[in-house]
């Protein structure tokens, strides 16, 4: 499957945008990881960094599309509507966590075929590389870049009053940089599945100033059905969701990435995948 260039789709122009500094994260090794450690890479990583909204990028069907791919999941992975806190899909592996561990759905399951259909990836397979042209041409970058990186998450976050979290996996609150968490991302970003203070209360994102608080608020988006957010991943975007109070809330995460060997390529056939496109399996 390509998830290179979408020749056919005409990427929007973002609602809202924003341009900040850029950090000295990019192309330099990432001390946790190792990963992101390939040099400078002309054409794909930032020169000017940002934080881009660009609203009603998906329409209500899709969106509807997208929250019925994440439900069948958790049914599968979890049955009984899956547990209250934050539960992370990612359809492209099979993988489920909730506060309870961690299952795949493709592998614990002989009936892969009644979970998803070939339509179904072919629609989350059509959202990402709309994504991904989206983050290429609001960036000036070169056609081919940035690459698709796994993971994609779709996060359903259920609001329990008496859900209390059994480990850092839970805390979705916490003030992060995705570039410190993965050393190879590059670009991130978020298309919400449901409604702020309709299907959910409170939950909204805050791009937050990076210094020793990390909580003084600079930017808020407030989460609508169909809206993009994107923004260069280093430390320059410092960013938490608030807790949920009420309600279920739906997003979609993804990130991409500028170095070739961390490109993912194998994915949305039901199998499970733990390998990028250039590792040895």
């Amino acid at each position: 499957i390509d998830y290179t260039i979408d020749y056919t789709f005409k990427p929007p122009s973002p609602t809202w945008s924003k341009e900040v500094p850029c950090s000295s994260d990019y192309g330099k090794p990432n001390p946790h990881d190792g990963s992101g450690g390939g040099g400078f890479v002309q054409g794909c990583h930032p020169n000017k960094c940002n934080r881009l909204v660009f609203d009603n990028f998906l329409d209500d069907e899709g969106v509807d599309r997208l929250k019925s791919i994440a439900e069948r999941a958790i049914e599968a992975g979890r049955g009984n509507g899956g547990r209250p806190g934050p539960t992370i899909i990612d359809i492209n592996s099979g993988y489920l966590r909730d506060d309870s561990g961690l299952v795949n759905i493709y592998s614990s399951t002989t009936q892969e075929s009644q979970i998803f259909t070939p339509s179904d990836f072919e629609f989350y397979k059509d959202v990402i590389s709309r994504i991904r042209t989206t983050v290429s041409f609001s960036n000036s970058l070169s056609p081919d870049m940035p690459k698709f990186t796994a993971p994609t998450f779709i996060t359903r976050i259920k609001h329990d009053p008496s859900w209390r979290p059994s480990g850092m996996h839970d805390v979705y609150w916490m003030p992060h940089v995705d570039k410190d968490n993965t050393g190879h991302y590059d670009y991130s970003g978020l298309l919400y599945l449901s409604e702020g203070e309709v299907d959910f209360h409170q939950g909204t994102f805050n791009f937050l100033k990076n210094d020793e608080e990390q909580d003084t608020i600079e930017d808020e988006v407030k989460p609508e059905r169909g809206k993009l957010v994107s923004f260069t991943a280093g430390s320059e975007n410092l960013h938490r969701v608030n807790v949920v109070r009420g309600g279920t809330r739906y997003v979609l995460s993804f990130w991409f990435t500028c170095d070739e060997n961390k490109e993912f390529e194998n994915f949305l056939d039901g199998e499970v995948h733990r390998a990028f496109k250039q590792q040895e399996l």
